[in-house]
């Protein structure tokens, strides 16, 4: 993945969880993305360049990227994933003013599974990742 400033190298092998949200009606959603491996990140060319790499190295935690994206930016970024896990399961962006998981003990709003290694349950997956208590 590759911003303005730098590029993210993530191995597909290692990703362990996705999770996508929905910000309806604003048509805005959030990536959570998990892994067992580190993100490296590699600044681009240029000063200042260099320095928002460094801040970022140490201010991530490099096992996690956690984004908000409009839907013409997320769509690319969802075909990039089902090539790379095509057991991935994504969400139409249309029908997510209806997204909802139920677990049998919790009811998740605006909230989809779309990849988990081990196929667990959303809530696990946010105790797993320290994002819900138990």
């Amino acid at each position: 993945m590759e911003n303005p400033f730098l590029k993210e190298k993530i191995d597909f092998n290692s990703i362990d969880d996705i999770i996508i949200s929905s910000q309806f009606p604003s048509r805005k959603y959030s990536l959570y993305m998990f892994f067992s491996q580190p993100v490296q990140y590699e600044e681009k060319k240029g000063w200042w360049n260099k320095i928002i790499c460094a801040i970022i190295n140490n201010n991530n935690n490099p096992y996690q990227i956690k984004r908000s994206y409009y839907d013409n930016e997320i769509e690319p970024l969802l075909a990039l994933i089902k090539k790379g896990l095509p057991e991935a399961d994504l969400p139409n962006l249309k029908n997510s003013l209806f997204w909802r998981t139920d677990d049998g003990k919790n009811i998740f709003s605006n909230m989809k599974v779309m990849y988990s290694r081990e196929r667990i349950l959303l809530a696990d997956i946010l105790r797993k990742h320290g994002m819900m208590r138990e």
